[in-house]
């Protein structure tokens, strides 16, 4: 809000500026909000209509009707035959369209008319369509927007309308019906914007100026110039003077709140909590998160430990969802056909069945390997051996949502019962639990803050929680650490993995291990490495001197016969066999996814402008 003084000199007006545009308060925010900014130059660029200029002279008459001359260029980046601007008038209050109106420039003559908008007049210039950018004028005589009393008369008004194209230059000249003295003012309220307009008040208080260089969509702009009665032949009975004095002191404190909840400096808030939980994480990360210094063989030619090969998966995850051991699940399956409990039985078209064997479960069976076999044959259906590709599909699509989150979390349980507890260090998982606590406490402050603050700082709040509550999560992923004897483990087993998919390394390897290389294959399916295991066997197999024939022989559970049996066409039958991650794709997906402020009540005007 802008105030004038009696007798304060008023600075000279200056004219509007017609430079490219910026994004909205960019300059304050590019430090702190990057997200945001591209968010608010992606808005910016999205807009369609642009009022260029709007250039307004009031006259406000004696009679307490008030002439408005508007003229403004709408520039628009797609045709358009109409511009217009929806006046919101109340009872008592008419605008009518006078002579004049219409189009200035750019363009054939346009036709000015008035029809009924929301909430009140919708003064129209329409012209040809076709036009990328048009002067227009609107003439108007406004009616009962001037009140009387007997000691003041006010004219209330908001002369640019909140709901408008950006406006990049804005002026407005406003004259009273003659000159007065003190302590007859006027005050200026825009409180969409911490920008101050320049203001000119004439020393006789007949004649107000104020420019703005830009107005961003959505903030208005407001006129209260309270006069002399004597000027007016409008006849006011009661006494209006102060109340409207305490009225425009109520509005200067609650514009100047705004202002201070607007502040960029609030954004130093989220900010300072953020990068000093940061610094704090990585005090303690360097103190309990970082993994114990491992001596494990780099590249080892058999499985390091007697895990099964779903307990392989579980123990590879520091944060175990047991949404993700889908891979697990497989190899659990290829492990029970390479235990005589099935085959595989390769179609055409890349698509693979199994046939189960009717042998009852031995003791050699864990009970979530047993868990896998009862859901094979539950899937095959009563007294049935062939699985098909299809039936197994059809199952897991109703039933793997129900199984694999419960099953995954009994394999995790029996791998801490054999490990002796949790993979992690008690002080690791106890330092995350904190710290992701204080981290989410942390993010309420600027959530708290964005319930108060001006809605320009909402968004910045916001981010700022989500920001800070996002801490939280890297807290509880960071700061865990292995036990000493599970780093060495686990790192044997991430050697075994480069092993099974490294070719240097293999055709080194002794023929012990291309004699057991299907025992290897449902390790490399546990750890996501099936495929590539398998083209690099196709390729270190013969340079390592291994039997081929007699490699294919000994895994008979893959069905690989007639042209399968060779190596060469492993990787081939390999693709058949991982037809079953189709049918259990299902399975896994439906795992995871069950884991403004009004002036003081006083002015009118309003409403809406633009194009189209």
């Amino acid at each position: 809000m802008s105030h004038f003084p009696p007798n304060a000199p008023p600075d000279p007006p200056t004219g509007s500026v017609h430079g490219q545009a910026p994004c909205p308060r960019l300059a304050l925010r590019r430090w702190a909000l990057a997200l945001l900014t591209l968010l608010a130059c992606a808005h910016a660029a999205a807009q369609s209509y642009q009022w260029r200029d709007v250039v307004q002279q009031v006259e406000i008459r004696p009679d307490g009707s008030v002439l408005v001359d508007d003229t403004r260029t709408l520039w628009t980046d797609e045709d358009f035959g109409q511009a217009f601007i929806c006046l919101a008038l109340t009872r008592g209050q008419r605008v009518t369209l006078l002579e004049g109106s219409g189009a200035v420039s750019s363009g054939p003559p346009a036709r000015a008319f008035t029809q009924r908008c929301d909430g009140g007049t919708e003064l129209v210039v329409e012209g040809e369509r076709r036009v990328a950018e048009r002067r227009v004028r609107f003439v108007y005589l406004l009616e009962g927007t001037v009140d009387a009393y007997s000691d003041v008369v006010q004219w209330y008004w908001e002369v640019l309308e909140a709901d408008h194209p950006p406006v990049r230059g804005y002026q407005l000249t406003v004259r009273a019906p003659g000159p007065m003295s003190a302590p007859y003012d006027a005050y200026v309220h825009r409180f969409g914007n911490p920008e101050q307009p320049r203001v000119t008040l004439s020393d006789d208080r007949s004649a107000l100026s104020v420019a703005f260089d830009r107005v961003p969509s959505g903030d208005g702009v407001e006129i209260r110039y309270l006069m002399d009665p004597v000027l007016f032949t409008l006849q006011g009975r009661t006494p209006g003077f102060e109340r409207l004095l305490e009225d425009e002191a109520r509005i200067a404190g609650v514009e100047t709140g705004m202002q201070a909840r607007r502040s960029p400096w609030w954004a130093l808030v989220p900010l300072t909590l953020f990068v000093a939980l940061a610094v704090q994480l990585l005090r303690v990360h360097r103190r309990v998160g970082r993994e114990p210094r491992v001596e494990s063989m780099r590249y080892p030619f058999e499985p390091p430990t007697e895990l099964p090969p779903a307990a392989v998966t579980a123990i590879m995850q520091q944060h175990f969802a047991s949404s993700s051991m889908g891979p697990a699940f497989h190899a659990t399956i290829m492990d029970l056909m390479r235990r005589g409990y099935g085959v595989f039985e390769p179609r055409r078209g890349r698509k693979v069945d199994i046939r189960l064997s009717t042998t009852e479960p031995r003791d050699d069976l864990l009970p979530f390997e047993a868990d896998v076999l009862r859901y094979l044959r539950r899937a095959a259906g009563a007294n049935e051996e062939l699985l098909t590709h299809e039936k197994l599909k059809r199952f897991s699509e109703k039933h793997a949502s129900g199984f694999l989150p419960g099953w995954g979390k009994r394999v995790r349980d029996w791998l801490l019962e054999q490990r002796g507890g949790e993979l992690t260090t008690e002080e690791s998982r106890r330092e995350a639990r904190r710290w992701a606590g204080i981290a989410a406490v942390a993010a309420l402050v600027p959530g708290a803050l964005a319930l108060v603050l001006d809605k320009d700082a909402v968004a910045l709040m916001i981010v700022g929680a989500v920001l800070i509550g996002g801490l939280a999560v890297v807290a509880l992923i960071a700061l865990p650490s292995w036990r000493p004897e599970i780093a060495q483990e686990v790192a044997e087993w991430r050697g075994f993995k480069r092993t099974l998919t490294d070719y240097t390394r293999m055709k080194d390897a002794p023929l012990d291990f291309f004699r057991l290389w299907d025992v290897y294959y449902a390790y490399a399916a546990a750890m996501g490495v099936a495929q590539n295991y398998l083209k690099t066997l196709q390729r270190a197999a013969p340079l390592a001197g291994a039997d081929e024939a007699a490699m294919v022989r000994s895994a008979t559970w893959l069905g690989a016969t007639g042209s399968h049996a060779n190596v060469s066409n492993l990787a081939g039958l390999s693709s058949s066999i991982n037809s079953l991650s189709s049918a259990l794709s299902a399975a896994s997906a439906s795992a995871s996814s069950g884991g403004s402020v009004s002036g003081g009540g006083g002015g009118g005007g309003g409403g809406s402008s633009g194009g189209r």
